[in-house]
């Protein structure tokens, strides 16, 4: 007979399948969303068992699901390419090709009155208005067919389009993937709110035990034949890069640390710098990886010298390649030279990922910043390579930074992290259309 379950947008019902949850809607979750806990069957979601369990206020239940905040599933569809640019550009696709359907059958059918109606509201609707009209579904509860809240007066034709029966599409909204519906559904979501697959009846009725992983299972089961659901790559010029990126993510975006994987340098041994990662790039992109990867570079003339070199090839749209972004502090930075001590824009010379940590981090005991000593000339990039002095001390400026945010999460505001986030916002943005 099988056992339904919800996938839920903000407490409203959007996905509903039988005996098992959709993989690709689990891709929104990661493993630390499952949680567990004692409801009251009365408070049961209403848009979706209606007053079965009105009688039940007062009994308890175990129940399971995996929840996360809206704005933190669009930042992971956003991750994944699942943009508003890209589910615009589905819905366009689709209702056009939906409306060439429809031409050619008129060209058959001698009596086309039967779905005239239709082509009429295809050739109106646009994307934008087909958001107003999914909002209004959203939050006034309105629920598609075979209810008949689509008989209600005052609707306007989008609105009623949304909740016909849409036999191929959900929710009349078309794409080749379910995500896409998802990215509008949390757009138009009111917010603060959640998203929600809630697996208690499942795990009831004997589809999952309580302690499966059913998140992991599920995403896993996509990336076997698909890996671009499979976690990105990030690959850095060394392993204080790493470290310092990955601690960062966890602590400044934990809800999208779980959709990056960092190259093991310490573990595998490979040797760090610009060049060796521009080697491991040629290596990753002659392999085949289906992956997203992205190698980011330090923002100074050594990192310019190994992207030139990059840039000859014709490398797979999976492989972004990035530096180091430019930031204001860097414009004018205390240096020393053959010329003497001068502030200097050291962007693109000499910024490595210390540069990035933070005033906090970068100023000494007398206030000033910890200088850029200049090296060699690197002659393909016509500019010399910079390097910051006292990196040890700075390391452990940053572990004691880093130290102290665990500890205490406010201690964040009062940090300087906007050179970290100025890295990782590049890094989320990599594949975005």
């Amino acid at each position: 007979m099988g056992t339904y379950t919800d996938f839920c947008v903000a407490g409203y019902p959007l996905i509903s399948s039988k005996s098992a949850v959709v993989p690709e809607a689990m891709t929104v979750f990661r493993e630390e969303d499952k949680r567990v806990f004692a409801r009251d069957l009365g408070s049961r979601n209403a848009l979706i068992w209606g007053d079965a369990y009105s009688d039940d206020a007062g009994q308890v239940e175990t129940a399971t699901e995996y929840a996360c905040d809206t704005g933190a599933v669009v930042a992971r569809l956003e991750i994944m390419g699942f943009t508003l640019t890209r589910a615009r550009r589905e819905f366009e696709a689709g209702r056009q090709a939906e409306l060439e359907m429809y031409k050619e059958w008129a060209a058959e059918e001698p009596d086309a009155t039967w779905f005239i109606d239709k082509v009429e509201v295809l050739k109106e609707l646009s994307f934008d208005e087909y958001l107003v009209a999914l909002k209004m579904v959203i939050a006034e509860g309105l629920r598609p067919s075979p209810f008949d809240d689509c008989g209600r007066t005052g609707l306007s034709t989008a609105v009623k389009y949304v909740l016909e029966d849409n036999e191929e599409y959900l929710f009349g909204f078309f794409t080749s993937d379910v995500r896409c519906l998802i990215r509008v559904a949390c757009e138009v979501a009111q917010k603060p709110s959640e998203v929600a697959q809630d697996i208690t009846d499942l795990i009831d009725g004997g589809y999952y035990d309580s302690n499966d992983s059913v998140c992991k299972q599920s995403i896993d089961s996509l990336t076997i034949g698909h890996l671009e659901n499979a976690n990105r790559i990030v690959l850095t010029e060394g392993v204080t890069d790493t470290v310092v990126l990955k601690a960062s993510l966890e602590l400044l975006y934990p809800h999208l640390a779980g959709y990056y994987s960092f190259l093991d340098f310490g573990g595998t041994r490979i040797p760090g710098g610009a060049g060796q990662l521009a080697s491991l790039v040629k290596g990753f992109a002659g392999a085949g990886i289906g992956n997203r990867i992205i190698a980011i570079f330090d923002n100074d003339s050594a990192a310019r010298d190994a992207i030139r070199s990059l840039a000859q090839l014709r490398l797979p749209s999976n492989i972004a390649v990035l530096r180091y972004p430019d930031i204001d502090l860097l414009r004018s930075y205390p240096t020393l030279g053959p010329s003497g001590n001068t502030n200097l824009d050291v962007n693109g010379l000499a910024a490595s990922i210390e540069l990035y940590l933070g005033v906090d981090v970068l100023a000494r005991d007398d206030g000033s910043l910890a200088p850029v000593q200049w090296k060699g000339y690197v002659e393909a990039v016509a500019g010399y390579q910079g390097e910051v002095l006292g990196k040890n001390e700075l390391h452990a400026a940053f572990v004691r930074k880093v130290a102290a945010a665990r500890q205490d999460s406010s201690a964040v505001v009062q940090q300087d992290w906007s050179g970290i986030d100025t890295i990782l916002r590049a890094i989320f943005s990599a594949f975005r259309d």
